[in-house]
Order: structure tokens, then C-alpha cells, then sequence
């Protein structure tokens, strides 16, 4: 779902797109056309899931996803004219065909627009060579297929381009949140999945544990002027997890995590299937527009989430079950040697 003007459109894989005015809060339907002589490249009789969209100028643009007859992904490239309410096929199909000079048949990659370089850009993301597998298709694998390359568009040229990775930038991913913040001139990439990705915990007491996949809760940031991405390093963060929503407040620049999932393998859950987050986060970056606030570098640490562990207020070791205060604050770490200081810092007190 993109904003424009307002209006907030949702799109699913068909030519009517569903539309939510953010001032009346009234859906509707937006009935849409395409380049006479142009096919639609979409499979209508499934939705489309695990694409990507990005609004630059007056413009919708929309990439890769998956719908029934494409479990590898696709690289369909679109264009939607919000004035005009007309597409554009701009590049790529669902044809099992390996690509050198766009990316390859993929979904749930990071995409985001930079207005001021007027490029589209496409990260990462995966072939679901395993669904294929099941559904004796090409392309079929045990393991899904991690992609590891980095594709710009050229709006006005119409074209692509792969870039080069600088700097430190992330490792492959998929299901990563991305967006571009107006406020820093910076895209923002956080978190992320890898199904290929072997993952060791070691533990002090029981056999260490392997795990064959990853999900990731680290913090990146690029910079499409000196195509450089900077590895943001932070005190506290979010727990790793994939799936997450992350947007752009475009009237305060604020940048907001919401949600995402991870297995409850990796970070201990209540239930076994997965564990969803329904927390919100602000990220907060050293720069112009960043909302940096000099006075967090002096917030006591051992008051800070890290990921999936919570710190012991005495001594600042992080652990999974750690008591927690049961006190007014509503459940800050606080162990019994450190109640006394809790107290005086937080305002905490008995119930």
C-alpha cells in the first residue's frame, strides 16, 4: 500500500485497485486501463502476494511477487499513471528465462524510490524454489534460492542497472522492511530472513544448537548519493524478525517499525508455530533530519530492550527469563539487588 495525495491505494494483482481517501476515511474502487496493445502480464485467476511498490512523482510502480502459477517469484515491472489511472508495462514477465541486465524472477525484496536520483531501487529477496518443488515445477529445490544482488531503474532513461555494493552494506536477505526517509535523503533496511543461512546458538549448560536459516535485527542505512550503505550501530533494537512493516512519517520525517514474525525456534515464543509482534519502534539516526537526540547517549543502557533478551537492572547481563519488576512501572527488568536504585530512577513502587 502507497500514499499519494491524500489517498492511500492498495493493489492486488488486478487492473481495479482499492483506495482509501485519509481524509474522508472512505474506501472506493479505482477502475484503471492499459497501453492499448499491451497484455495484462498478471494471472487473474489467483492474487498477488509478496510484490513490492514504491510512488515516485505521480506514479505507482510495482515489482516481482508471487500469485498461483509462479512459485519462483516474477519480474514483472509496472507502472501506474495516478493522473491518468493508466499502466505501463515497463519490463520483465513470469517466463522461466534467466536475466543479465535485470533482476531475475524473485519476491519479497526491499524496494524503495529516490527522488532526487529519480531511480527505482530493488534489493534482494528469493525464489520459492521449495513451493516449486512440491508443485513439480522448473526451477525446483530443496531450499529456497536467497538473491544477493542490488538493481537500480532509471525513471527517465527506462532502464536498469545493477549496482555495486559499498560500503557495509547487508548480507542476502528476504522479507526485509525498507524505505526511503525524505527527512535524511537515506534509504532504511532492517531485519530480514534467510531460509540457507546456518545459524549456530551456543549455549552455556546444554548441547549448542544448529539451526538451518536466519532472521535478522540489524539496522542499515544507504546513501544514494555516495552509493554507500553505513551499518547503523545501536544500543537497543528490535527483536530479530522478518516480515516487518517500516514507513516514513512524511510530515515530522519520524521513521516507524511496526510488526513482522520469527520462528519460535529462534527467539522462544509462548506458541510453536511462529511468534508475531505487534510492538512499535521509532529509529532515531545521527543525522540531519534524524531526529537525534544528544541526551540518549546518557540513557542508562541496562534500561535498553536488546532484541529477544532483557537486561538485568543490577548488572546488565541480558538473558531470555529474566524476573521482571512487578511493581507500577509495569515491568521493567529490576532484580532484587537493584530495586533500591530502580526506584529512585524510574519512579517505580510497590502495588
Amino acid at each position: 500500500m502507497q500514499v499519494w495525495q491524500d489517498k492511500a491505494y492498495l493493489f492486488l494483482g488486478t487492473r481495479s485497485l482499492h483506495v482509501f481517501d485519509l481524509v474522508t476515511e472512505l474506501w472506493s474502487t479505482l477502475k484503471t486501463t492499459i497501453q492499448r496493445g499491451t497484455t495484462w502480464p498478471y494471472d487473474l485467476s489467483s492474487a498477488l502476494t509478496s510484490f513490492n511498490t514504491a510512488v515516485l512523482d505521480d506514479k505507482l510502480y510495482v515489482f516481482g511477487g508471487e500469485d498461483g502459477n509462479d512459485p519462483l517469484g516474477q519480474n514483472i515491472f509496472m507502472a501506474l499513471d495516478l493522473s491518468a489511472n493508466k499502466w505501463e508495462h515497463l519490463s520483465g514477465s513470469s517466463e522461466h528465462v534467466p536475466q543479465s541486465f535485470q533482476p531475475n524472477l524473485r519476491s519479497l525484496q526491499c524496494m524503495w524510490a529516490a527522488p532526487k536520483q529519480r531511480k527505482i531501487y530493488i534489493l534482494y529477496g528469493s525464489a520459492n524454489r521449495t513451493q516449486a518443488r512440491y508443485k513439480h515445477a522448473a526451477g525446483a529445490a530443496e531450499c529456497d534460492y536467497t538473491y544477493d544482488d542490488f538493481w537500480s531503474w532509471h525513471v527517465d532513461d527506462k532502464k536498469w542497472e545493477r549496482e555495486r555494493l559499498r560500503g557495509s552494506y547487508p548480507s542476502p536477505r528476504t522479507e526485509a522492511a525498507s524505505v526511503f526517509s525524505h527527512a535524511t535523503g537515506r534509504a532504511v533496511v532492517y531485519g530480514g530472513y534467510h531460509g540457507n543461512m546456518t545459524t549456530l546458538e551456543t549455549k552455556m549448560t546444554i548441547q549448542d544448537t544448529m539451526y538451518e536459516f536466519a532472521f535478522y535485527g540489524d539496522t542499515f542505512i544507504y546513501d544514494p548519493g555516495a552509493n554507500i550503505w553505513q551499518h547503523v550501530l545501536v544500543r537497543g533494537f528490535p527483536s530479530y524478525r522478518a516480515m516487518s512493516t517500516i514507513v516514513s512519517d512524511p510530515d515530522t520525517g519520524k521513521i516507524y517499525l511496526f510488526g513482522g514474525y520469527t520462528n519460535p525456534d529462534f527467539v522462544p515464543a509462548k506458541y510453536f508455530s511462529s511468534r508475531a509482534y505487534n510492538d512499535i519502534w521509532t529509529l532515531k539516526l545521527n543525522l540531519p533530519g534524524g531526529h537525534w537526540n544528544p541526551d540518549d547517549l546518557t540513557r542508562d543502557v541496562r534500561a535498553e530492550k536488546m532484541g529477544p533478551w532483557m537486561r538485568c537492572f543490577t548488572c546488565g547481563n541480558c538473558g531470555i527469563n529474566w524476573k521482571k519488576c512487578a511493581g507500577a512501572c509495569g515491568g521493567k527488568i529490576c532484580q532484587r539487588g537493584g530495586w533500591k536504585e530502580h526506584k529512585e530512577k524510574h519512579g517505580c513502587r510497590k502495588l
